[in-house]
C-alpha cells in the first residue's frame, strides 16, 4: 500500500515540531521492534556462510565495550546507548577474558571475511588501561589471520581519560584515529553532564593525539541546555584551530527517561526552531573553514594529500552509507557490520535477492546475560530482526538519506524498482515544500529537508512499521520514533 498525499501531509504535521531522539547512525527498523530471534545464532551463521560462498563479504568490525564512568545525572544525562558502570580494573580483567571466549566463539564464522575497517565502542574504551589495547588487537589479529595496516582502526573514549601513556599505547597497539565524545568545550555547559572534564583536558588530547600521529576526530552538540549560538560558535572555532580534521556535529538527543528529556531540563532547551538555525549557522561556518559536508552531521576537512585524507575520513560508517559494492555497474557483494561483544549489533544484508534471508541483532545489554550465556556455551544475542526484501530497500535508504542525498539511479540498478514512482507522494511533497531536488541521477535533501531527515526516514518506513507492529489501528496514535543502533 502506498502512502496517500494526506497520509504524508498529516505526518509531517504531527511531527515537524517534535523532538526526535538519536540524530546518528539510524536504521531500520529501530531496535524497539527487536525480539529474540526464534532460530540459533549458529544456524544462522551457518547459512550466511553459504550466502559468502557466491561473493567475499567486506566487513567492519565493531568491539564493544560496556564501561561507563558514573554521572550524575546518569548516562551523562541524554545517552540511550546500553552501558554499565565502571567498578574498576577488575571488572575490566574479567571483561576482556568473556570478550576472548566470544572472538574463538565466532571465529569458524567470521574468518574468511575481508575485514575493512575496525571500530571500538561502547561504553567508554578508553577505561581499558594501556597493555589492554594490544591485547584486545591480538585477538582480532587472530581471528582474521592479521590486520591490514592499511585499514582504519578507532577507538572512541572520553577527554580526561586520554594520557600520554594511553595514547601512545593505542597508537603502538595498532589503532590510527581516536574518536572523543566531547559534547561541549564551555566548563560551564559540560557540568550538566555531570562529567569532571575541562577544556584543557580536550585540547591536551588533541595535542598527543597529533604526537603520534592519531587521527582525531570530536562530537559536538548542539540544541544543548542554556546553550546560545556564539557557545555553539566558540566551541566549533576552537576545535577547527586545534587542527581536528573530522567533526561529528549533532543535535541533543532529548528522548525516554533521560535526564535531558526531564521537563525541567526541556525548559532550559534551545527551540527546535533555534536548533534548525543554528545547524544553517554551523555549517555555513565549517564550510568557511574548508570542511565538507559528508552527512547530516559528519564534516571531514578538505584535504590536500592522502595523509590529511585519511585523517578526514570516517571508513567504519561512511562505507555503509552504501553497503551494496558494485563494479562496472554489477552488484560485486554486500558490506556488513559484524559486532563481538558487550551490545554489539551485527548487520547482515546477506543478499538481495527476494528469496534470500537478511538479519540484524544485539549482544545482551546486561553483562551479566552476556557472562552468563558465553560461560553455558550461548552466543551472547539478545534480540534481533529478521528482514525481508522490503526491509533490505529500507535499511539501504536509511544509510543513503544521511549523506543528504539517494541515488535513485542506483536504486533502480540494485533492486530493479523505480525509487521515484515507489515513493511518488513523498517526494511530491518534499518538493513542494522546498526540502528536495530532484536531479537525473540523485534526490537531493536541501535546506530544512536535510535537519528533517530522521523524520522523513521515518516517514518513509512507517507503513512497513505498521505491518511490523502488527495493526493499521495504531496508524495514527503511535509515530515510530527512530532509535538509533548501537555504535
Amino acid at each position: 500500500m502506498a502512502h496517500s498525499k494526506e497520509y504524508v501531509q498529516n505526518f509531517i504535521a504531527r511531527e515537524e515540531f517534535r523532538r526526535q531522539s538519536n540524530k546518528v547512525l539510524h536504521g531500520h527498523p529501530s531496535p524497539m521492534h527487536w525480539k529474540p530471534l526464534d532460530e540459533p545464532i549458529d544456524f544462522l551463521l551457518n547459512e550466511r556462510l553459504g550466502y559468502q560462498m557466491r561473493s567475499e563479504f567486506d566487513v567492519n568490525l565493531y568491539v564493544g565495550t560496556p564501561f561507563c564512568i558514573k554521572t550524575k545525572p546518569a548516562r551523562c544525562g541524554f545517552c540511550l546507548f546500553p552501558s554499565e558502570d565502571y567498578e574498576g580494573n577488575n571488572g575490566v580483567e574479567r571483561y576482556i577474558a568473556y570478550l576472548k571466549k566470544e572472538f574463538e566463539m565466532v571465529k569458524p564464522f567470521y574468518g574468511n571475511d575481508k575485514l575493512t575497517s575496525i571500530y571500538f565502542g561502547g561504553g567508554t574504551p578508553n577505561l581499558y588501561h594501556p597493555e589492554h589495547y594490544g591485547q584486545i588487537m591480538g585477538f582480532i589479529d587472530e581471528l582474521y589471520g592479521g590486520v591490514p595496516d592499511d585499514i582504519e582502526k578507532t577507538l572512541e573514549g572520553i577527554p580526561q581519560l586520554f594520557s600520554e601513556p594511553k595514547l601512545r599505547a593505542i597508537s603502538e597497539a595498532g589503532f590510527n584515529r581516536v574518536s572523543m565524545g566531547v559534547q561541549q568545550l564551555n566548563d560551564d555547559l559540560i557540568k550538566y553532564s555531570g562529567r569532571r572534564q575541562t577544556r584543557k583536558q580536550v585540547f591536551d588530547a588533541i595535542d598527543i593525539c597529533h604526537k603520534y600521529n592519531l587521527a582525531n576526530s570530536l562530537d559536538l552538540i548542539y540544541g544543548w541546555p542554556e546553550q546560545t549560538m556564539d557557545n555553539m560558535l566558540d566551541d566549533l572555532k576552537d576545535a577547527v584551530s586545534a587542527g581536528v580534521n573530522h567533526l561529528t556535529h549533532y543535535e541533543l538527543n532529548v528522548a525516554g527517561r533521560s535526564d535531558f528529556a526531564s521537563p525541567k531540563k526541556r525548559a532550559l532547551l534551545p527551540t527546535i526552531e533555534t536548533n534548525i538555525e543554528m545547524y544553517r549557522v554551523a555549517g555555513d561556518y565549517l564550510r568557511s573553514e574548508g570542511f565538507e559536508q559528508v552527512t547530516v552531521y559528519d564534516w571531514s576537512r578538505k584535504a590536500t594529500n592522502e595523509e590529511d585524507a585519511r585523517k578526514g575520513s570516517y571508513d567504519y560508517e561512511h562505507s555503509m552509507h552504501d553497503f551494496v559494492a558494485q563494479k562496472d555497474g554489477a552488484v560485486q557483494n554486500t558490506r556488513q557490520v559484524c559486532g563481538i561483544g558487550y551490545a554489539a549489533v551485527n548487520f547482515h544484508p546477506n543478499s538481495l535477492n527476494e528469496e534470500d534471508r537478511s538479519w540484524i541483532y544485539m549482544n545482551q545489554t546486561s553483562l551479566k546475560k552476556y557472562c552468563e550465556d558465553l560461560d553455558n556455551g550461548k552466543f551472547p544475542v539478545g534480540r534481533g530482526f529478521m528482514y525481508n526484501h522490503q526491509d533490505v530497500k529500507l535499511a539501504w535508504l536509511f544509510q543513503s538519506m544521511q549523506t543528504m542525498a539517494i541515488s535513485h539511479e542506483n536504486y533502480q540498478k540494485v533492486f530493479q524498482e523505480n525509487l521515484l514512482d515507489e515513493f511518488h507522494e513523498i517526494w511530491s511533497e518534499l518538493l513542494r515544500r522546498r526540502w528536495i531536488h530532484i536531479t537525473d541521477s540523485h534526490i537531493q535533501f536541501i535546506d530544512k529537508g536535510q535537519y528533517y531527515i530522521p523524520m522523513l526516514q521515518s516517514l518513509i518506513a512507517s507503513i512497513r512499521l505498521e505491518e511490523i507492529r502488527g495493526g493499521a489501528k495504531q496508524r495514527v496514535s503511535e509515530i515510530p520514533v527512530v532509535l538509533a543502533t548501537a555504535e
